[in-house]
């Protein structure tokens, strides 16, 4: 897992970006991405069995958020937040296709926002 906005764990996740910026809500870090700005960590994987992403978002964004997470430079999946659990924190679980990790130890994992939007 990423401590986000923790510089140790982000460095050791080898953390890159543009257009990003972090801060704390509620008791947590953030990061976010805007106008096709995007973060990305490299995260381990077990190649022979299938893995998933967890995200946590904060529930009352919305609005601008519309952004697509990549593994490996492949999109899995378009995320668009619309306010749907105002005050609440919530995951998402995403899929990470089997192609994507197998014989892989690790994955880069992005974020990566539309234009004119926020990741």
């Amino acid at each position: 897992a990423v401590c986000i906005g923790e510089q140790q764990s982000e460095i050791d996740h080898n953390f890159a970006g543009e257009k990003t910026q972090t801060g704390e809500y509620g008791g947590r870090n953030w990061r976010q991405a805007k106008d096709r700005g995007w973060f990305a960590y490299d995260l381990p994987v077990d190649g022979g069995a299938p893995c998933e992403l967890v995200a946590t978002y904060l529930g009352s964004d919305g609005g601008d958020r519309r952004f697509d997470i990549l593994v490996n430079d492949q999109v899995i999946a378009t995320q668009q937040l619309e306010r749907e659990r105002p005050g609440e924190f919530f995951d998402v679980v995403y899929a990470i296709p089997e192609t994507l990790t197998r014989g892989k130890s690790s994955v880069r994992i992005t974020f990566r926002a539309h234009p004119g939007q926020t990741a």
